[in-house]
């Protein structure tokens, strides 16, 4: 009889690695939980979308609760009948699962990609501890937080980071180029993957698009095909060519090998472009309420992945900044060549400290160890 997990994913970037991962290798398992038509894809079934869960900050977050709580008990049904949790990051939902799991005489409970508690609610990392069997990390400085909580029944885990096997371009420059109809290196824009962030987000960009004109002769903005049509408006008359899978396998990882800078809103896609060598600045528009209580909250000092990794300001991060402020930013890094061959160069230790190659491979081990 097959071993039963459950996954319960709350980001779009965890469910991309889980696909890298589980795609092959794990035929005599059987997996079912909140997923998207990416995971559905390899066999996974859904008992609800990732999209339910991946919302961004307190303001954000309020008008979704009967949706989330609804979510959580369908979960909770289907898990009691199950082996396995793996649950992966969204942490406000995932704690009280895992706590629940605990509660039902679920086998094994695994976490894979901890919440930022070098960030905010450090505390979590003791919760994690009491009821998680497995934690697999995929930064390199979460090992050491949770260490001191290791016992014979708390194990954790880091082989290094997905994204460094997975971030590369599927054409070349010039196909590249001609699928979008252009001669020149690009400015590649990169307003988010969340609804919420490409609303806020895109009026933003289209100053700064504006403001650019005379300097850069196109922009290029990849994005998910169920967001075409309202960035496609949102840019109407300006130089923008909005890029999605439709047209091209992997539209964001081509734009970052292939753009001479990104404008990206802070998240994954800042650490995704570092792994291209791509030099770009971070932005990012937080609702105001959300904004003043992570001034407040918040207990590191940079932003961006990348920075944190380094422990150093290598990119310009503009948070609540203006459409003039960004602009200033990424007129300083177009013209100044050595300002970017400096932050690729700081790029290729960033990733030699997240695992070097075959990071995928070794992940899919651990899984499979883990899951027996």
């Amino acid at each position: 009889m097959s071993v039963k997990v459950f996954l319960s994913v709350g980001d779009i970037s965890a469910a991309n690695y889980l696909y890298e991962i589980l795609k092959e290798g794990f035929e005599d398992f059987e997996f079912l939980g909140i997923t998207n038509t990416r995971l559905e894809s390899i066999g996974i079934k859904s008992v609800g979308q990732i999209s339910e869960l991946s919302v961004v900050g307190i303001a954000e977050v309020l008008p979704r609760l009967l949706k989330i709580r609804r979510l959580y008990k369908r979960s909770i049904e289907v898990l009691r009948d199950c082996d396995v949790l793996i649950a992966c990051d969204a942490p406000g939902f995932n704690l009280r699962l895992i706590k629940e799991a605990r509660r039902m005489g679920v086998e094994k409970v695994v976490y894979f990609i901890s919440p930022q508690v070098w960030a905010w609610k450090p505390g979590r990392a003791k919760i994690i501890a009491e009821y998680v069997d497995d934690l697999i990390v995929i930064l390199p400085f979460e090992v050491e937080i949770y260490r001191n909580f290791e016992s014979g029944k708390f194990k954790v885990h880091y082989v290094g980071h997905p994204l460094v096997d997975m971030v590369k371009p599927s054409v070349s420059r010039e196909e590249f180029y001609r699928i979008l109809g252009i001669d020149e290196e690009p400015v590649n824009l990169m307003p988010g993957s969340r609804w919420g962030e490409v609303k806020r987000h895109s009026s933003i960009l289209k100053e700064v698009v504006k403001n650019l004109q005379g300097r850069v002769k196109d922009f290029i903005l990849p994005t998910f095909e169920d967001f075409r049509e309202y960035i496609e408006d949102s840019f109407s008359g300006l130089p923008v060519k909005v890029i999605t899978d439709r047209d091209v396998s992997y539209p964001s990882y081509n734009s970052m090998f292939y753009s001479k800078l990104s404008i990206v809103a802070s998240g994954t896609s800042s650490l995704e472009a570092a792994l291209a060598y791509n030099p770009h600045i971070v932005f990012y528009s937080l609702n105001p309420l959300t904004y003043m209580l992570a001034r407040f909250l918040v207990r590191v000092e940079y932003v961006s992945l990348p920075n944190l990794i380094l422990n150093e300001e290598v990119i310009p991060e503009l948070i609540n900044k203006s459409p003039s402020q960004i602009t200033r930013a990424a007129i300083t890094l177009l013209e100044e060549d050595k300002e970017r061959e400096r932050m690729r160069y700081r790029f290729g230790e960033l990733k030699s400290r997240l695992g070097g190659k075959e990071v995928i491979v070794r992940l899919r081990s651990l899984f499979r160890e883990l899951l027996g």
